[in-house]
């Protein structure tokens, strides 16, 4: 049986043809690690290492894909220029965590790039507050009374207050 090589002109293709071109990049092995990543990352990261940094790329070796061995990427991390030396130090901690999350080594490294205005579309986290009682009160009260400056004194008072009131 031979195979018939000649154009099929304005013939319809089947859908299992064109498929895998379409939904390769939608469904391959990279897509697939970095959307699980990014929709759990506030629960890998923590939420303080999240409130600064955002995962950008996976860029896995080409090597280990053709050996059929579990492949490896490096995480392209966007994180906010104060915290980059902060990351930088983190980076084991956070690989750890990332391999953890994956169930095997996925990551190999982190390329941590500064990056101030992707961090801008992010909330801040919120803070967790509770009410202050009325002993909480008089107690701040108390503490700021012998402060002679007006502006000082009510500065510290909100300051022990906010203290006081977040949830441990």
């Amino acid at each position: 049986m031979t195979t018939d090589n000649r154009n099929t002109g304005n013939r319809p293709k089947p859908m299992s043809d064109l498929m895998p071109g379409l939904t390769k990049d939608i469904f391959g092995r990279k897509n697939l690690l970095f959307g699980k990543m990014v929709s759990q990352w506030a629960s890998i990261a923590g939420p303080e290492m999240a409130a600064h940094a955002l995962p950008q790329d996976l860029k896995f070796q080409r090597k280990a894909e053709k050996d059929k061995e579990a492949a490896q990427a490096v995480l392209v991390l966007a994180v906010k220029p104060a915290y980059a030396l902060e990351f930088s130090y983190q980076k084991g901690l956070l690989i750890e965590r990332l391999n953890m999350f994956f169930g095997y080594a996925a990551i190999k490294d982190i390329k941590i790039i500064q990056n101030d205005s992707i961090m801008d579309k992010k909330a801040p986290p919120k803070v967790k507050t509770k009410p202050l009682t009325l002993q909480e009160q008089q107690k701040v009260d108390a503490l700021v009374a012998g402060i002679q400056e007006n502006d000082l004194q009510t500065a510290l008072k909100n300051l022990g207050k906010a203290i006081l009131s977040r949830k441990e």
